[in-house]
């Protein structure tokens, strides 16, 4: 089949380019930069103001994995511009050129009324789609992303380096890592399987631990035995988070914050029944 890949050199795209591909499908990727796998094609553009049409035109069908995790606002990458409008113009385009067939990685967490203005704007998105008469959608809401040098697991490393290691709030929160291959291979399959279609799919997986013994176990797989935990207060890390968000090497955001301050782990395993394997987290973060 024909599949359009939209926002698809990033840390999960390059993963789903190889299952697309593993799977004989012809692969378009549209990105502002970044490469492709051998047997993909590049689209260059920026999926903001570019023609979404011509890309779309004999394509089977689209994925979905634009998203950002902070927002840019000086350059005008927000989460209302690249969760929602995107979202619509890739809505626009796929009836512009009778395209029925969207899978959409959103994120777990997302829902309305949400704290975080991340987890909101995915919702909004979320509710486009499957208000959309005619798309045949699929919806995935990964917990933590893992493997292949995972950004959030980047940022613990580096934080478990130091003499003290700053861990926000108590560290009680519950999550549920999932490879990134697992989910790359899930949203790949989804392409050709009738059966998920109008399915929205939470994915977690197979363990679920705490904020602290992700710490703990990235601590381990660099060699550091243990860790001297600083449990800095949420209201402390907010006030702090509001003034520095923006400047530039600032680790954390407002709405990061947020995030980790609730449980992101699912009882959901629907889709455990397509995988081709369930990974349990290694050292290979």
């Amino acid at each position: 089949m024909n599949v359009v890949l939209v926002g698809g050199t990033g840390y999960v795209g390059s993963a789903v380019q190889a299952a697309l591909l593993s799977r004989g499908h012809q692969v378009k990727v549209i990105a502002r930069h970044g490469r492709v796998l051998d047997g993909a094609r590049l689209v260059p553009g920026d999926v903001r103001d570019m023609d979404l049409v011509t890309p779309f035109i004999d394509a089977d069908a689209v994925i979905n994995l634009v998203g950002i995790i902070k927002e840019v606002p000086a350059e005008n990458i927000t989460f209302d511009v690249m969760h929602v409008e995107t979202v619509r113009r890739i809505i626009t385009a796929m009836s512009a050129t009778h395209v029925h067939r969207l899978i959409h990685m959103s994120a777990l967490g997302t829902r309305p009324g949400a704290k975080a203005r991340y987890h909101r704007t995915k919702w909004i998105a979320e509710d486009l789609i499957t208000h959309t008469t005619g798309l045949h959608y699929t919806i995935t809401r990964p917990s933590l992303l893992f493997g292949g040098g995972a950004p959030f697991f980047k940022m613990l490393q580096s934080q478990v380096k130091l003499p003290v290691t700053p861990i926000p709030g108590p560290g009680t929160s519950l999550f549920q890592p999932i490879f990134r291959g697992d989910v790359a291979n899930f949203l790949a399959l989804c392409v050709d399987t009738p059966e998920t279609i109008g399915q929205t799919y939470e994915m977690g997986g197979p363990e679920t631990l705490t904020l602290n013994a992700l710490y703990d176990r990235v601590a381990k797989a660099i060699g550091k035995p243990h860790i001297t935990p600083w449990h800095i207060p949420y209201g402390l890390m907010m006030r702090l988070a509001k003034v520095g968000q923006n400047l530039p090497g600032f680790p954390v955001s407002v709405d990061q914050l947020m995030m980790l301050a609730e449980n992101n782990a699912t009882e959901d395993r629907r889709w455990e029944k397509f995988s081709l394997s369930i990974t349990s987290m290694q050292k290979d973060f």
